[in-house]
């Protein structure tokens, strides 16, 4: 079953628009969505300790973001942008701990412990800086802060 095909998820999610280089959220906020692409693609971009930032990856139509902050009540991990003209499905924190203490408990420890593995590298793996000037609508949201 997806989100879409869930009729009582239908009545208390959100859809928002997003365009090209708005912030979703930002690293170290706490999480209180998790938000599904419906159309377009999100940047993952972490801060490095260089001071630079750089990009984790992309979330395309479909997938999944902002839920580990909801599953192990840790700060967000990285900022998510708008990589062009995005909608998402918004699901409330809610929701998202309502699902997960409905699952089995073996799964729910199996989910834990990829969330603090994938945590844990995404510290340790060495990203490319970002180059702005090849990025504009980079440049002029997220590094004007």
């Amino acid at each position: 079953m997806t989100v879409h095909d869930d009729p009582a998820l239908g009545r208390i999610l959100n859809r928002r628009t997003f365009a090209q280089g708005d912030i979703i959220f930002h690293e170290g906020d706490k999480g209180s969505q998790a938000y599904v692409v419906q159309r377009g693609r999100v940047r993952i971009i972490k801060n490095m300790s260089s001071g630079d930032k750089g990009t984790l990856g992309f979330v395309e139509t479909g997938g999944i973001f902002g839920e580990m902050a909801l599953m192990d009540n840790s700060p967000r991990m990285a900022t998510a942008v708008a990589d062009e003209p995005t909608v998402v499905i918004s699901i409330p924190e809610e929701t998202v701990k309502k699902k997960l203490s409905k699952s089995n408990p073996v799964t729910k420890m199996m989910l834990m412990v990829m969330i603090r593995m994938l945590r844990s590298m995404s510290h340790d793996v060495e990203l490319k800086p970002i180059k702005v000037d090849n990025i504009p609508h980079l440049k002029n949201h997220l590094f004007n802060e």
